[in-house]
């Protein structure tokens, strides 16, 4: 399913007669003051929608080729990290010879500069603006925002990088929503992808940009939220898989509609049920993976057992973070296996974990079940984790050694 991108006729002169008596009541009106809250630029609800992509659903896929088929005007195609830029790129280069020209392909720190802080900068700031200053956690917190330079601005030319996107909203409501108004005028249709990761003030431009009137997708999975934008306190109550929160919210004010893709490309069914278990109030994945190894579904493996295993299967070793110990065998961290795809994979579980194999609990892994999520729906045929434990509470096999070698008849 697809959710068109472009707004109605009626939509459209509805936007018109608005902006008209929009502009009629500013030119009589005072200059706001500075608020670092977002202002609605229309309550006509543009023709925007969130995909929810199941893990291995395709989702740079589907965001690429709807970018690829809108050649009525320019396309904003943003997305969070530098890998998904590169991975934009290759999908594109693998269906045309170049990037088009009304395709912008563009990170969301850098979206962000160029076409929402810097062009209305002087709302606020005097001086240009020359780049981000990236902080972990919060830049100086006890610096209030009446005190504009030092609160948003490093040595008075580099944003804070958690003051970026509340810098955005300010500069709109002192300039009565004239950033929004050049953003529409920029780019026919915007397309977002890892949606999830937004956080903090960046939701509240998020909403801004819903409220544009330019046609808005958003592309991704709250389960897989285990990345964040914006390190501010703002908004936590939507932070990691509670970002579906805030979509709902949109979707009750009328700002989005909101799709589901239920299908994966690459857990076969019994690794798409193991990943739904992490979030049983979603809708249920279904497989389009319907090849038979010999060796498919879920398995737990005895510690003693692991060397066998991992010479028979060939598995990519994943764990929670580096304090997990693997042994002699090469692991790659949850969060960094985003995005990839394996044929098998053997988890070497955390504390929190081996308490939900034993119980199969997800209080014990509550903080922990995206990346459990992301973890598991890495796998094609085969998921493993080693346990040693007697009781189980998932749906899993115990590995024997005795097990037939794939490519073998018994």
């Amino acid at each position: 399913m697809r959710c068109s991108t472009n707004p109605s006729p009626t939509t459209q002169l509805r936007s018109r007669g608005c902006e008209r008596t929009r502009q009629r009541r500013a030119s009589g009106s005072s200059r706001r003051k500075q608020t670092g809250r977002c202002r609605a630029i229309s309550n006509v609800p543009s023709a925007n929608c969130i995909i929810i992509s199941a893990a291995g659903g395709g989702k740079t896929t589907r965001v690429v080729e709807q970018a690829l088929a809108a050649t009525d005007g320019v396309t904003a195609l943003v997305t969070y990290t530098r890998n998904n830029i590169r991975e934009i790129e290759r999908k594109v280069y693998d269906r045309a010879a170049a990037i088009p020209q009304y395709i912008e392909i563009i990170s969301w720190y850098s979206f962000l500069l160029r076409e929402l802080a810097r062009p209305y900068r002087s709302a606020l700031h005097r001086h240009r603006i020359e780049g981000i200053h990236w902080v972990e956690g919060k830049s100086v917190p006890f610096v209030p925002e009446t005190k504009t330079d030092p609160h948003y601005f490093f040595r008075g030319s580099q944003i804070y990088s958690d003051k970026i996107a509340k810098f955005i909203c300010a500069c709109d409501a002192r300039t009565d929503g004239a950033i929004m108004r050049r953003l529409r005028q920029r780019f026919h249709r915007i397309i977002i992808d890892e949606v999830q990761d937004m956080a903090a003030y960046d939701l509240d431009v998020l909403e801004l940009i819903l409220r544009a009137g330019v046609p808005v997708t958003l592309v991704g999975d709250h389960r897989q939220a285990i990345l964040s934008t914006n390190n501010s306190s703002k908004h936590k109550q939507f932070a990691g898989p509670a970002i579906i929160k805030k979509f709902h919210m949109w979707k009750e004010s009328g700002l989005v509609a909101i799709t589901y893709e239920q299908h994966t490309h690459r857990c076969n069914q019994t690794i798409a049920d193991l990943g739904d278990s992490f979030f049983s109030d979603e809708p249920k994945t279904m497989s389009n993976n319907q090849l038979v190894t010999g060796h498919d579904g879920v398995f737990l493996v005895g510690s003693a057992d692991v060397d066998e295993y991992v010479a028979r299967y060939a598995p990519q070793v994943l764990r929670y973070n580096a304090k997990t110990s693997c042994g002699s065998h090469e692991a790659i961290n949850f969060g960094e296996a985003k995005g990839m795809t394996f044929p098998r994979v053997l988890i070497f579980p955390h504390g929190g974990a081996k308490k939900w194999l034993a119980s199969g609990s997800l209080t014990a892994v509550e903080k922990s079940v995206a990346r459990m999520y992301v973890a598991v729906t890495r796998a094609r045929y085969s998921v493993a984790f080693v346990y040693d434990g007697k009781a189980c509470g998932i749906a899993a096999e115990r590995w024997n050694s005795a097990e037939a070698p794939l490519g073998t008849t018994t």
